[in-house]
């Protein structure tokens, strides 16, 4: 059995054994088939030295001990023949083994020096076949879950139509009470609505908290709830898309929104076409958004001390309209 050999995987840079005896080897660590380097696989016997008969007829293995000599007359054309054959038979055998020997010094020493090379510059060899590339899963940064805030400030189950929610229909935007739901509809592209009561204006320190359903349109309309909304425009928002994207934004008096944190999750976390439990935290200074039960963001922004609870719909980086949402369950608590 040969030596085993091992070098280097020119993929990964992972350690690779070989027997010698083949050409080609899998990396176990990354998968990939590898051509096992010329100098390291078990070079062939040289093959014996090729004799002859006196007549000049090639003898095969031991065809030559099997011949049967028929005259007197050939035994001793062989014996003569042998007399001269057999000095330039060993020569040819020294030769040959001299031969060898030398092959077999300069192919370690070239093998040596192809080494020493490759250490310095390996040759990647292209894998057979490309491994698929699989996208990341992300994992969201662990984040404490805030102490829930006991005291209820409001709540709306939105089966009373005069609780104090905008109501409006036109062809960029309808606001409405909706079989026991709040309706918003975005028709508008690159649109979106806030809307939150005036029963929460003066509210400090929240929690907002509701069950936001898409019902139709593209998989990357935000929407969410608001914290500190004031009439001038400023506010935060906690927001999710279908695809699974999400952040905290602050909204300044133009309406302009920048983000003080987003990420994405796989759309397999999200309910697809389903309801969704939203909640935004306004804790002093600190903004923690919470989706199904899991906290996902957290910030520190101290801007907007207080202002209304509500909720926001939004088109999303594609500007797609046609973003349809029902909200039920909204809940506002304090300290």
């Amino acid at each position: 059995m040969s030596d085993a050999k091992t070098f280097q995987c020119p993929s990964c840079g992972s350690p690779i054994l070989t027997s010698g005896l083949e050409k080609e080897v899998k990396c176990q660590y990354c998968g990939n088939t590898v051509i096992v380097p010329e100098e390291l696989r078990e070079q062939p016997a040289p093959p014996p030295p090729v004799k002859f008969d006196f007549n000049g007829e090639l003898l095969h293995g031991n065809d030559q001990a099997m011949q049967t000599i028929e005259t007197a007359g050939k035994v001793t054309a062989g014996v003569t023949g042998a007399s001269f054959i057999l000095p330039i038979a060993l020569t040819c055998i020294i030769l040959g083994a001299v031969g060898a020997i030398l092959f077999y010094v300069f192919s370690n020493v070239n093998s040596a020096v192809k080494t020493a090379l490759s250490t310095e510059a390996p040759v990647v060899s292209a894998p057979t076949i490309a491994p698929p590339t699989i996208a990341p899963t992300f994992t969201p940064r662990p984040i404490d879950t805030p102490v829930p805030f006991s005291k209820i400030l409001f709540k709306d189950n939105f089966t009373k139509t005069n609780s104090g929610w905008d109501v409006s229909h036109d062809s960029n935007y309808t606001l409405e009470y909706k079989s026991g739901k709040y309706h918003i509809l975005i028709n508008k592209t690159d649109g979106g609505q806030v809307v939150w009561n005036a029963n929460t204006d003066n509210f400090t320190d929240m929690s907002v908290e509701v069950d936001a359903q898409e019902t139709a349109g593209p998989s990357d309309g935000l929407i969410g709830v608001a914290c500190r909304a004031s009439q001038d425009g400023g506010m935060y928002t906690f927001e999710f898309s279908q695809n699974g994207d999400y952040g905290i934004y602050k909204y300044d008096s133009n309406g302009n929104a920048t983000s003080l944190d987003e990420s994405t999750l796989s759309p397999n976390t999200v309910n697809q076409g389903d309801a969704n439990h939203i909640e935004g935290v306004c804790s002093g200074s600190t903004l923690t958004l919470i989706l199904n039960g899991q906290a996902l963001l957290q910030v520190e922004d101290s801007d907007y001390t207080t202002g209304g609870a509500g909720l926001i719909v939004r088109t999303g980086s594609s500007g797609d309209a046609g973003i349809d949402t029902l909200f039920s369950n909204f809940l506002v608590k304090g300290p």
